[in-house]
């Protein structure tokens, strides 16, 4: 299980989230950061490729709720299924299944979870996440990356929405090219989250942000 929420991300909320300037740390500028409507400061819902799930597969949940592990899970579900990366962003996603088979479901890397509150973070898938889910009732657990630093991060009972893909002309998708095929983990889920607040919140990748990912394993 990725647990995550540690001293690391107290201190990357203080800096970060709330702060109106944004990001932007040192070196040359990669380019202006993202001006689409739903991230950074924008509080318009998000514009992209819609998404759908699975033809046969029903999400139970409408809206979608922030992660309440005591409420997530079905009795029968012994596993606790997490996909995804980042912490500040977490939902629970509840399906049932009533086919007889399991249901392959792939998020695609820019899909946005759109929070129904403008005080609270939209979230972002950053990489492809494949799961299969068995017949009958099965949840799973989705770690985000926030777009929006100067909102809060989500709470059991906050009400979400599946969004758009992120349109391709939007900076964010340079940060999602260069993580292709890296693996990320707790120990670098901090800085992915602050280069990502560089660009919908600041000013844009910086040079330093771009070797950081591209010597990422």
């Amino acid at each position: 299980m990725k647990r995550i929420w540690g001293a690391w991300l107290v201190a990357l909320m203080l800096v970060a989230c709330g702060d109106d300037e944004g990001g932007g740390g040192g070196g040359g500028g990669g380019g202006g950061g993202s001006t689409s409507d739903g991230i950074g400061p924008s509080t318009a819902r998000p514009k992209g490729t819609p998404f759908k799930f699975p033809e046969g597969l029903v999400l139970k949940t409408d809206p979608i709720q922030g992660l309440d592990r005591n409420d997530c899970y079905p009795e029968e579900q012994k596993e606790r299924h997490q996909e995804g990366s980042g912490s500040l962003v977490r939902l629970c996603l509840q399906f049932f299944n009533p086919t007889p088979n399991p249901i392959t479901v792939q998020l695609p890397a820019g899909l946005i979870f759109v929070s129904f509150s403008t005080a609270t973070q939209n979230g972002l898938v950053i990489q492809v996440e494949t799961f299969e889910v068995p017949p009958g009732e099965y949840s799973v657990e989705l770690l985000l990356y926030c777009l929006n630093s100067g909102r809060d991060g989500s709470k059991a009972g906050d009400d979400f929405e599946v969004g758009p893909v992120l349109e391709q002309s939007d900076p964010v998708w340079k940060l999602i090219n260069l993580l292709q095929g890296k693996s990320l983990d707790s120990s670098t889920h901090a800085k992915v989250q602050s280069i990502l607040w560089n660009i919908t919140d600041g000013e844009g990748m910086t040079e330093e942000d771009e070797k950081a990912l591209t010597a990422l394993p």
